[in-house]
C-alpha cells in the first residue's frame, strides 16, 4: 500500500493486471567517483560527530529535552543538505509475473489403466474422479482431472504468483490456449481444451519437448516447469528427461514431475559384468565373478551355474536370494580346471520356481555371459637373481620353490662355489647366451652388481622384455639396483628417472616407517594387489598390513609409467613417491620395487598375503608370453538386436598385451550395413581397465550390420561383430512408470517428484520466482523536490527560533 501511495504521489501510472513495479535508487554526488566508500563514510561520520559535540557544548545550560530537540533539528537540516548534494533520483521499473509452465503428456502410453497399490494414492484419485472410476481411470484422465477439478483450482492457485503457459506433448510440444494465461477467465477458457485431450501420440520424446519449451522461453526463463507424465521415452535413450535436466539446471528452472502410472517393473533377471582371468593353470582355482540384477523378483531365489560351452556338466553353482529391484548383487564362483586348452565358460542364471509358481520372466537373453580362458599346464619359468641373500631374496625364493606353478632358477653373485651344486634351483652364473635367458618368462633382479654381468646381458634383458614380451621385476637395494644401471640399455625401461634417485640415510631407517597406500591404478588397473575378491575386505587387509621402514626415493617417473603403490606422505615432482611402479616396454612390462621390505607383510600372517602378491605379480608379468591363444583381440556389442534410435555399445578387448595401441594410435571400427554408407566409430580406452576400448554408434537405421576393426591392423582376419537394428514397436512396448527417470530429473533440477496422493499440493510448492522486467521509466529527481526545500527551511527556522528563545544567538 505504501508503495502504491508513493508512486501515485510522484505521478507514476498504476500497474496493469499481472504487472508490478520495482524501485531503483541512484545517486550523483559532487565528490570524485573514485573516492572509496569508506572514505566518504568516515568524513560523514566525523562531520556528524563534530556537529553533535558543538551543539551539545553550546546548549549545555539548557534542559535536556531542548538540547535533544536542537540537535535533531541541526542533524535534519544537515541530512537534507546531504540529499541536495547527492543528486538522489528514483527509477521505477515495470515488472511482470514470471511464467509457470504445465506440460501434459498425451502419448499413447497415457491411455493405460493402472492399479495403484498405495492407499493414499487411491484415496486421492477417488477424490478427483470418483470411487467407481479408481480402477478404470487412465493416466491422461487422471492428469485432466487434476487440472480441471473444482473449476481448475490447481491452475488458478498456480496463477496467483505466475503467468501460466500450458503445453501438450508426445513428440513436439504444442502450446494450448492463447499462450499467457492471466486472470481466472483465461483458465476457464482453457478447461474445455484440456478436457478434450486424447492419448493419440505414437511416440514419446519428453527430453526434446522439455528442451523446446526452455528454448521458447529463453529470454524469460520460467519459475518452474510442471510435467504430468509417465516419464517414458519410447523412441531412444537420447530422448530421456535426464538428458535435458542439466540444461534446465543451467537455466535455474526447477522441474516438478507428477508421476502418473504404476512403477511395478516387468519380471526380469539380468546377469552382467562377468570377470575372470584370461590365463589360468591346471589345478589353479579360477575366480568367476558377475553381477546379478532383477526386477519384479525381489525375495525369489536364483541359481547360477558355470559350464563349459557345449558341455552340460555343471562345474560350479550357487543359489542366491534376489535383492530389491534394480540393486546389483555380486556373485563369485570358483572352479579348478583339470585339463589344459582353450575353453569358453558360460555362466547362466535362472529363477528357481517357488511353491506358488508365479509368473516367470519373459526375457531370457540377458541371463548368461561367456568368457574365454586359456588354461595352461606348463609352469611359469622364473629367474631370481641377487648379489647376496637378502631377506627379500630368501623369502621370495622359499615361496616360489613351494609353488607348483613356478619353475624357479636362482643366482647369488656372492655365493660360494658349492651353492650351485647344493641348491637345486641355483645356477652357477647369470645366463650369458640370449637363448638361455629367453627360456624364462619372468626375471626378478635384486641388488645385482652389473660389474659381474656379461657385457651383452643388459642388451639381452632389454630385448627379452621389448621383443619377447617377458616380464622384469627390479627390487631396489642399498648398493646397486637401480642407480648402478644408469647408462645401461635397461635404463630406458625402468619406470623411474635414475638421475634423480636418492638413497635414504641408513641411520634414519627407524624414523622412516610408513604404511604404503594403493593408488587408483593399483586398485582398478591390475589384480596383483587383490588379496580378496570383496572390495571392502581387501581395503581392510591393506589397512592391517605391517609398516615398511626403507625405500628408495624416486621423485620422477618416466613418461607412460604408472604408480601402483605410493608413499602416504612424501611426494616428488609428479605426486607421492612411488613404492611400486610399472612401465609397459614393447611387448612386455617392467615392475619396479622402491623397497626390499615387502617381506614385512609376513608378520603374523605368514605367506598369506606376501605369497599372493608375488604369485599374482609374476602371473601378471608373464601373461604376454603365456597367452598362447589364436585370438589377439575380440570385438563385441552389448546386444545382438537393437531398436531404431538406440545406441550400439562396442567393446574391443585385447588378449595379447603386445598389440595394445599407444595413446597416440587411434582405435577405429568400420561399420558396414546394407543400403547404408560405411561409418567409422572411434573407440576410447576404458579408465581403470587395461586393454579395453569402448565406443558408441549413434543414429543408425534399421538393417543388418557388420563391424570390424580397421585400426590397429591385425595379422589375418581382424576382430569383428554382427548386429541388427530393427524398427521399434513404438510407445506401448514400455508400460511401467519411469519413476527413477522422473526422480533423477527432479533431483538434478532441484524440483520435486509427486504422486497422485500429494500432487494437489504442488501449486503451493512451486517457487514464486523472480519478476520479469518489462520497461524502465525515466528517472524521477528527488533531490530538487520542493518538499525537501520546505523541510530544510523549517528545520533551520525552527532551530533559529529555539536558539533565539533561549538566548543562544
Amino acid at each position: 500500500m505504501f508503495k502504491k501511495l508513493v508512486e501515485s504521489y510522484l505521478g507514476v501510472s498504476p500497474a496493469e493486471p499481472g504487472q508490478g513495479t520495482a524501485w531503483k535508487v541512484s545517486f550523483h554526488p559532487p565528490w570524485p567517483a573514485d573516492w572509496p566508500s569508506w572514505c566518504v563514510l568516515s568524513l560523514f561520520v566525523a562531520l556528524i560527530a563534530f556537529v553533535v559535540v558543538i551543539s551539545l557544548r553550546d546548549s549545555s545550560a539548557l534542559p535536556r529535552k531542548i538540547r535533544v530537540l536542537l540537535l535533531c533539528l541541526r542533524l535534519l537540516s544537515l541530512g537534507v543538505v546531504a540529499l541536495f548534494l547527492t543528486g538522489l533520483s528514483l527509477s521505477v521499473e515495470r515488472t511482470g509475473l514470471p511464467f509457470a509452465v504445465v506440460m501434459i503428456d498425451d502419448s499413447a502410453s497415457m491411455g493405460l489403466v493402472d492399479r495403484y497399490q498405495q492407499e493414499d494414492d487411491r484415496s486421492a484419485i477417488a477424490s478427483l474422479v470418483g470411487k467407481q472410476q479408481v480402477e478404470s481411470v487412465t493416466r491422461l484422465e487422471l492428469a485432466k482431472a487434476l487440472l480441471t477439478h473444482d473449476d481448475g483450482q490447481f491452475l488458478k492457485r498456480l496463477q496467483q504468483n505466475h503467468k501460466v503457459r500450458l503445453y501438450r506433448f508426445s513428440d513436439a510440444p504444442v502450446l494450448m490456449g492463447s499462450g499467457e494465461s492471466v486472470g481466472p477467465e483465461a483458465i476457464d477458457r482453457l478447461l474445455p481444451e484440456i478436457t478434450e485431450l486424447e492419448p493419440h501420440g505414437d511416440v514419446t520424446r519428453p527430453g526434446p519437448a522439455l528442451k523446446k519449451v526452455l528454448d521458447d522461453l529463453r529470454g524469460t526463463p520460467p519459475a518452474a516447469i510442471i510435467l504430468l507424465t509417465d516419464g517414458i521415452a519410447s523412441a531412444a535413450a537420447a530422448d530421456k528427461l535426464t538428458v535435458v535436466a542439466p540444461e534446465a539446471l543451467r537455466r535455474l528452472v526447477p522441474v516438478y514431475c507428477v508421476g502418473l502410472g504404476s512403477s511395478e517393473p516387468v519380471r526380469d533377471l539380468q546377469l552382467f559384468d562377468m570377470l575372470s582371468t584370461d590365463v589360468a593353470f591346471v589345478d589353479d582355482p579360477i575366480d568367476f565373478s558377475a553381477k546379478l540384477k532383477a526386477y519384479g523378483l525381489e525375495g525369489r531365489e536364483a541359481r547360477l551355474e558355470l559350464r563349459r560351452k557345449d558341455d552340460a556338466q555343471v562345474l560350479a553353482s550357487e543359489t542366491v536370494r534376489i535383492p530389491a529391484d534394480g540393486r546389483s548383487l555380486r556373485v563369485d564362483l570358483t572352479f579348478a580346471p583339470t585339463d589344459d586348452g582353450e575353453f569358453d565358460f558360460v555362466l547362466n542364471a535362472a529363477i528357481i520356481p517357488d511353491a506358488k509358481q508365479r509368473a516367470r520372466e519373459t526375457n531370457l537373453s540377458n541371463n548368461s555371459e561367456v568368457r574365454h580362458v586359456s588354461i595352461r599346464r606348463q609352469k611359469i619359468r622364473v629367474l631370481l637373481a641377487d648379489s647376496i641373500p637378502r631377506y627379500e631374496f630368501r623369502f621370495v625364493k622359499h615361496l616360489l620353490e613351494r609353488d607348483k606353478t613356478i619353475e624357479l632358477h636362482t643366482i647369488l653373485q656372492e655365493a660360494d662355489l658349492e651353492f650351485s651344486s647344493e641348491d637345486q634351483t641355483a645356477l652357477p652364473y647369470f645366463p650369458v647366451k640370449r637363448g638361455e635367458l629367453y627360456q624364462h618368462d619372468v626375471i626378478i633382479l635384486g641388488d645385482v652388481d652389473p660389474a659381474q654381468l656379461n657385457s651383452g646381458t643388459f642388451d639381452d634383458l632389454r630385448d627379452f622384455v621389448r621383443e619377447a614380451g617377458g616380464g622384469l621385476i627390479l627390487i631396489a637395494g642399498e648398493s646397486f639396483n637401480p642407480t648402478s644401471y644408469r647408462g645401461t640399455p635397461i635404463e630406458t625401461m625402468i619406470p623411474v628417472e635414475l638421475d634423480r634417485v636418492e638413497r635414504p640415510d641408513p641411520a634414519s631407517a627407524e624414523s622412516e616407517r610408513f604404511y604404503p597406500r594403493l593408488t587408483l591404478e593399483g586398485q582398478k588397473g591390475t589384480t596383483i594387489f587383490r588379496f580378496s575378491t570383496d572390495a571392502d575386505e581387501n581395503r581392510n587387509i591393506w589397512s592391517a598390513l605391517p609398516e615398511l621402514r626403507w625405500m628408495l626415493r624416486a621423485p620422477a617417473l618416466k613418461s607412460g609409467a604408472v604408480v601402483f603403490l605410493e608413499h602416504p606422505s612424501r611426494s616428488g615432482s609428479e605426486g607421492n613417491l612411488p613404492v611400486i611402479a610399472m612401465q609397459r616396454y614393447g611387448a612386455g612390462k617392467v615392475l619396479f620395487h622402491a623397497t626390499d621390505e615387502l617381506h614385512r607383510w609376513r608378520y603374523r600372517a605368514g605367506d598369506r598375503y606376501y605369497a599372493r602378491y608375488w604369485i599374482q605379480a609374476i602371473r601378471y608379468l608373464s601373461r604376454s608370453r603365456l597367452l598362447g591363444r589364436s585370438r589377439a583381440a575380440e570385438l563385441t556389442t552389448d546386444r545382438v538386436t537393437y531398436e531404431r534410435g538406440e545406441m550400439v555399445s562396442m567393446r574391443l578387448r585385447f588378449f595379447d598385451e603386445r598389440l595394445i595401441p599407444s595413446n597416440e594410435e587411434p582405435v577405429n571400427v568400420v561399420v558396414e550395413g546394407r543400403n547404408e554408407r560405411q561409418r567409422i566409430v572411434t573407440l576410447a580406452g576404458t579408465a581403470g581397465v587395461e586393454g579395453v576400448f569402448e565406443g558408441m554408434l549413434r543414429r543408425a537405421g534399421p538393417g543388418t550390420y557388420h563391424a570390424w576393426v580397421s585400426s590397429p591392423t591385425f595379422e589375418g582376419t581382424p576382430p569383428s561383430a554382427n548386429f541388427r537394428i530393427e524398427a521399434p514397436v513404438q510407445e506401448l512396448r514400455i508400460r511401467s512408470l519411469a519413476r527413477t527417470e522422473l526422480k533423477q530429473t527432479a533431483d538434478v533440477t532441484h524440483g520435486g517428484l509427486f504422486r497422485p496422493a500429494n500432487c494437489e499440493q504442488l501449486p503451493d510448492v512451486v517457487p514464486a520466482g523472480f519478476s520479469v522486467p518489462l520497461n524502465l521509466e525515466a528517472p524521477i529527481p528527488i533531490w530538487n523536490r520542493w518538499e525537501l526545500l520546505v523541510l530544510f527551511v523549517a528545520a533551520v527556522c525552527g532551530e533559529w527560533f529555539l536558539r533565539k528563545r533561549f538566548r543562544l544567538v
